[in-house]
């Protein structure tokens, strides 16, 4: 008999981490133990299971986001990770997809293709602009990413014209306000949820890269899938054209000098990549939803990245931390 429960890491962990190498793939970052206590450590995260009889079949995850509705901040349930076992079929997932939308708060459903996109869709969520993008680059150095460390990293921050900093530094505290500022979260529970998600000890290596009066800012990750390292760029935020198309190739030059031959642009703010520069959009292009219940919802609404689980893929959590600290 299929049940449907919250995860319970000390009971439920070596099950799940089985899960979701069978149907994320071996090394998924969402079977390390890292992850999920970076996970658990926000009281807002949840993990909902389809379970029978102690073996998972089926996950959904979700944890409450800052969200600007007409420059207030909302609070939504960012849901990510739907997944079924492949051979199970897709009713299991309904039922998980159900659990997790249809609750009080209005919830943020990013990056979703195929089957999920529409059914999404059918349940009546409203689809805002998201940009799916990348680029190949040449690289000075193939295999210099796998030999990163954090000397190393400073260098080439050092050597961009803009400001880049990433979150695992020492002395970065005025980030997080510069973030509040630039952003306009500037309330109690944004401020927790920045700290969560950028400034604790295990959250994701993240990078941030701003012009010299922030007014502009591109937010990355890095990441590797299978052997092929690449660049995320998880949030944009512009008010000038030219200092952005700037900026962009200023990661490029990051990326280059890294070791990292791909730049993925997946950002749920209504800003495409600039034409310039030359990217190509994703074959099968993601969507990206809202929905709620309970209260009307805007059809131009602009998602900031980080509100959502994009930059969790970061290679703070594939073993390539220990070099980078």
């Amino acid at each position: 008999m299929i049940i449907y429960r919250k995860y319970n890491h000390n009971n439920d962990y070596e099950s799940y981490k089985v899960f979701c190498e069978n149907n994320f793939g071996k090394n998924c970052y969402q079977s390390k133990i890292e992850h999920i206590e970076w996970l658990e450590s926000n009281p807002s995260h949840f993990i909902n299971l389809a379970v029978n009889n102690n073996e998972i079949l089926g996950c959904f995850h979700g944890f409450k986001a800052p969200v600007l509705l007409d420059n207030n901040v909302n609070i939504f349930y960012s849901l990510h990770d739907l997944m079924v076992d492949k051979e199970k079929g897709s009713q299991l997932g309904l039922k998980l997809m159900q659990e997790g939308i249809l609750q009080d708060n209005p919830v943020i459903l990013s990056g979703a293709i195929g089957r999920i996109s529409r059914a999404y869709k059918r349940l009546g969520s409203i689809q805002f602009k998201s940009h799916w993008y990348r680029k190949f680059i040449i690289t000075l150095n193939p295999f210099k990413f796998f030999f990163l460390n954090n000397n190393k990293l400073k260098h080439i921050q050092s050597s961009i014209n803009y400001n880049l900093i990433n979150n695992k530094e020492e002395g970065i505290s005025h980030l997080s306000k510069s973030l509040i500022d630039l952003y306009k979260y500037n309330n109690d529970f944004s401020e927790k949820y920045f700290k969560w998600r950028f400034f604790q000890k295990d959250s994701p290596l993240t990078f941030f890269m701003s012009d010299d009066r922030t007014e502009n800012m591109i937010i990355f990750s890095l990441g590797l899938r299978r052997v092929i390292p690449f660049l995320r760029i998880i949030s944009v935020r512009k008010k000038d054209d030219d200092v952005l198309i700037s900026m962009l190739r200023s990661v490029e030059t990051f990326a280059s000098k890294a070791g990292i031959p791909v730049i993925l642009y997946s950002i749920t703010e209504d800003s495409p990549p600039p034409k310039e520069l030359n990217y190509n959009a994703y074959k099968e292009v993601p969507n990206s939803y809202i929905y709620s219940k309970k209260i009307k919802l805007p059809n131009n609404i602009s998602i900031n990245g980080f509100s959502t689980d994009l930059g969790f893929d970061s290679i703070f959590y594939r073993g390539i931390n220990e070099k980078i600290k």
